[in-house]
């Protein structure tokens, strides 16, 4: 069961090939950088699992029973179901940085095609535009997409949840877990 010392030993590892990135850049250094974050975060789930699975087993039991939960129940419950997208949307702060960016991306492509596009340059220089939109759009498509997912959460549970809708999330809980999703 991993610890919170793993996890911070993984920071260390991470922190140090940060160093090594930015001082060397290259492709395989971004590379083994995205690698080292992708394990920190694996490893920061499996963590959190260990420490919430006190927590969270009997709120799994009492909604398969289709039992009310409690106000400290629903709120394990919703740290569970929603709680990854509500510090994601908290603590993001490059949304209108993005949104900004796209909209001179496409005011650049809107000039791109009043100056042309029969000469290869122009093509190009749409391409690289294009490029660049494409870079962004992913990161604001999973902002809205997590908002979108909290807004829904808030929407299903807000209020009284039938004994049907309690099983279903059981049901949901135990697919997160299967899937290392939690």
């Amino acid at each position: 069961m991993p610890t919170v010392q793993d996890v911070e030993t993984k920071i260390d590892d991470m922190i140090d090939r940060a160093t090594q990135t930015f001082k060397q850049e290259s492709e395989t250094h971004y590379q083994e950088f995205q690698t080292l974050i992708f394990d920190l975060e694996g490893l920061a789930r499996e963590t959190f699992q260990a420490k919430v699975g006190d927590l969270f087993w009997p709120v799994l039991a009492k909604l398969e029973q289709g039992n009310a939960l409690t106000t400290a129940e629903y709120n394990i419950l919703e740290m569970l179901m929603v709680g990854e997208a509500k510090y994601y949307l908290h603590s993001e702060i490059n949304v209108d940085l993005w949104r900004a960016e796209l909209k001179r991306l496409t005011e650049e492509i809107e000039k791109q095609r009043a100056t042309g596009l029969d000469e290869i340059d122009g093509l190009m220089t749409l391409r690289a535009l294009c490029r660049e939109a494409m870079r962004i759009i992913p990161n604001l498509a999973y902002y809205f997409r997590e908002k979108e997912r909290v807004r829904r959460f808030e929407d299903a549970t807000s209020g009284a949840i039938d004994v049907e809708t309690r099983r279903l999330l059981a049901n949901l809980i135990k697919e997160m877990i299967e899937s290392d999703q939690l």
